[in-house]
């Protein structure tokens, strides 16, 4: 079965919703597993990198989600992940094959497993409805703050709204998961995603030594304390090619030891305007000044 992370998952989510007459923020998974007769337990002996199973016994059905961490936005979003599984075309069959009785689901955005990835998908759509998440973002204010009040808003982590807002998201932005030197994810909006002088953020690639993030992750008291910081940088600390400040916006994550950064702006400079910039600064440039600045944009 080829599974599609993305509109098949927002698709089931909305009509989920619809069926239990759902229309206001914020989404109680607990109490649509409880009108499906599905038992919940909270476990505090999952084991590391695991968020959440789904149990399936004949008929009956069953979530266990960890306690190991005391976000309530992070087990609502484990519980919502679970009934991804429960709800979506094909999940069940695949997962409860040859006898198996229990799935572990894995925590931290970051699987490859596409059944897990839909299961993400559903449960961000489930728990911050497309409708309702913009509503909300019209007067949530911008970057970081704004993540926070939705968080608020849909009782969801910052993780997990941040990766919502930056899909969703109309302006210029990205948000990036990191520990250390080293970047976990990254999710960029649309309108920076199609911006064509910009390389997109990769996964497991290492922070530049010089953008406010890296130099914030270096203390570690920093992400255990959940401290935030405001401060400018500029986009070729984060893209080849990039060139322009933007806001960059930090938060530790504490208990879950990374860090969650918002890098945004109103808007950006139009890529064809750079360029015409560089050709005059160019002339003012000595031969191998002008080749350092080629090979920087072309990478």
């Amino acid at each position: 079965m080829a599974i599609d992370d993305g509109w098949k998952a927002e698709v089931r989510a909305a009509e989920v919703l619809k069926q239990f007459q759902i229309t206001d923020l914020p989404v109680d998974p607990f109490a649509i597993a409880r009108e499906r007769s599905i038992e919940l337990q909270e476990n505090p002996s999952l084991a590391s990198g695991v968020s959440g199973c789904l149990m399936k016994v004949g008929d009956v059905f069953g979530i266990m989600y960890s306690s190991k961490f005391s976000s309530e936005g992070f087990k609502r979003f484990t519980v919502a992940h679970e009934l991804g599984h429960y709800f979506l075309d094909g999940h069940v069959q695949h997962l409860f094959t040859g006898g198996q009785y229990l799935h572990q689901s894995e925590s931290g955005f970051m699987s490859k497993n596409p059944y897990e990835r839909e299961a993400d998908a559903f449960a961000a759509a489930m728990l911050m409805p497309k409708a309702l998440f913009r509503a909300a973002s019209a007067k949530a204010g911008d970057g970081l703050d704004a993540i926070t009040y939705l968080a608020e808003t849909c009782g969801t982590s910052l993780t997990a709204t941040s990766i919502r807002y930056a899909k969703l998201s109309d302006s210029p932005l990205a948000v990036v998961c990191s520990s250390g030197d080293k970047n976990h994810f990254a999710v960029m909006s649309e309108p920076l995603r199609a911006r064509p002088d910009l390389t997109w953020i990769r996964k497991g690639t290492g922070l530049s030594a010089q953008c406010p993030t890296a130099k914030f992750n270096r203390d570690t008291s920093n992400v255990l304390n959940a401290r935030r910081e405001s401060s400018t940088a500029n986009l070729g600390d984060w893209f080849t090619g990039g060139d322009g400040d933007v806001n960059e916006e930090i938060v530790g994550l504490g208990e879950y030891g990374r860090t969650l950064t918002v890098l945004w702006a109103d808007d950006l400079p139009d890529p064809a305007e750079n360029e015409d910039a560089l050709e005059n600064e160019d002339e003012m440039l000595l031969p191998s000044e002008r080749f350092y600045r080629k090979s920087r944009y072309e990478m």
